[in-house]
């Protein structure tokens, strides 16, 4: 099989509390940590100079784990961090669940292609499972190395219960996926900094997928027109269960950093992507795009939920997702900053339903009748990112257009490797 249990990935990885190598528990007590403001300066931030600065960017940086790994998004980016020259091995975890939007098919299917990259293990683990992840990082930090000889770890945390219906269908499901495996993956982070107690932090850096949905209902100029949500926006006025629970996740974040604001006190460096409508090949099929393209090849009606003019999103394909969730796993934060960083990631411009099914009948070279729906409850009417934070911390802009990534999706779509997600159900 190409899932690898803790077990069959890691020999002295297992669910069993019997291994030769102990936890970070078992080599440091865990002491209360007072909470204290966090500095301006924090430890585990540095800038590299000029000097070494094309050195550090040819070297190996990390081993990264990616949780959700074998979902859209995490499969995408896995897959991209193991081609990556930085990367000294890259570690997808998930759980493989029949929750949320994807078909555990699906997920396996993603899986298998991850393996084949060579540099790139996949363990059957669950995010919110503290001693399961716990030992997956260790793990992670012994093949790293200590010093500034070898590398670190860094997390990027994409597992979530995805999607508006999911989260609403099971709310308590979504805050322990989404919120407590935030806390868990944190604190796992921070407990084996402690253990290994340098003064450089072995785990410094966990990106956290969140969402635009977090902004609520979109802005309006005078005029009607849609207004882009920027970083410091009100985020108190969630419309669903999934964007409370991504809110929540990133108070979570915020509230970890400040606790434990150096390495010496397990300190971890977080930056919260809040990722807008992500489209392209082995997408999620609960969303609009794939609906439309599966729809219109294969001669159906489409459906519609609302008139095409009362909703639009803000659309980003999946390459330059990924592209910006590298960037800030690598990026040394400004000296400046607190540890703790927001941006948004998204397309930067507004896209009504009714131009993406245009530009999805485009795409495939085809059109149909369309049958209108009620909108579903929790849907927030748009969404618009402003990427300001992501342009000047990352160095990071879209780079594919709505038209070549519906392009490239509909070509992936209707080539043999999406045989394996054209059918599931």
């Amino acid at each position: 099989s190409f899932i690898h249990s803790t077990a069959s990935l890691y020999p002295h990885v297992t669910r069993a509390r019997a291994s030769p190598m102990p936890s970070p528990a078992s080599l440091t007590p865990l002491r209360p940590h007072a909470a204290s403001p966090a500095p301006r300066r924090r430890a585990i931030a540095r800038t590299a100079s000029a000097n070494d600065a094309q050195t550090r960017a040819n070297a190996k940086k990390c081993i990264a784990i990616v949780t959700g790994g074998a979902g859209f998004i995490g499969a995408h980016l896995a897959l991209a961090l193991a081609r990556d020259a930085r990367c000294a091995r890259v570690i997808a975890v998930d759980n493989f669940d029949e929750f949320g939007p994807y078909p555990r098919a699906w997920k396996r299917a993603n899986a298998a292609i991850l393996t084949r990259a060579g540099t790139c293990d996949v363990a059957e683990v669950d995010a919110s499972d503290s001693e399961a992840f716990e030992r997956i990082v260790c793990d992670a930090v012994a093949r790293a190395g200590d010093g500034d000889g070898g590398v670190d770890v860094r997390i990027a945390h994409l597992a979530a219960r995805s999607g508006v219906g999911a989260a609403a269908g099971d709310a308590v499901g979504a805050t322990v996926a989404n919120a407590l495996s935030t806390v868990n993956v944190l604190s796992v982070a921070s407990r084996v900094n402690r253990a290994h107690g340098a003064d450089i932090a072995r785990v410094p850096r966990v990106v956290l997928a969140s969402s635009g949905s977090v902004y609520g209902e979109a802005s309006m100029t005078a005029d009607g027109a849609p207004m882009a949500s920027r970083v410091g926006d009100g985020t108190d006025h969630p419309t669903s269960t999934y964007a409370a629970t991504k809110r929540s996740s990133e108070l979570l974040a915020k509230a970890h950093v400040a606790t434990h604001a150096s390495a010496g006190a397990g300190g971890v460096s977080v930056i919260v992507a809040r990722i807008f409508t992500v489209f392209g090949p082995r997408g999620r099929p609960d969303m609009a795009v794939w609906r439309f393209i599966k729809q219109l090849t294969s001669g159906a009606r489409l459906t519609r939920f609302g008139n095409g003019q009362s909703t639009w999103r803000d659309y980003v394909y999946v390459d330059d997702v990924v592209d910006a969730l590298t960037r800030a796993l690598m990026v040394d934060l400004p000296e400046n900053s607190d540890g703790f960083e927001i941006v948004n990631i998204a397309g930067a411009r507004p896209v009504f339903l009714s131009e993406i099914i245009a530009a999805c009948e485009e795409a495939c070279g085809t059109s149909s009748a369309v049958d209108e729906l009620p909108q579903r409850p929790g849907d927030v009417g748009g969404t618009y990112g402003d990427i300001t934070e992501a342009t000047a911390l990352l160095d990071w802009t879209p780079k594919t257009t709505l038209h070549d990534g519906l392009r490239r999706t509909v070509a992936w779509w209707t080539s043999p490797e999406a045989d394996e997600y054209r059918n599931v159900e």
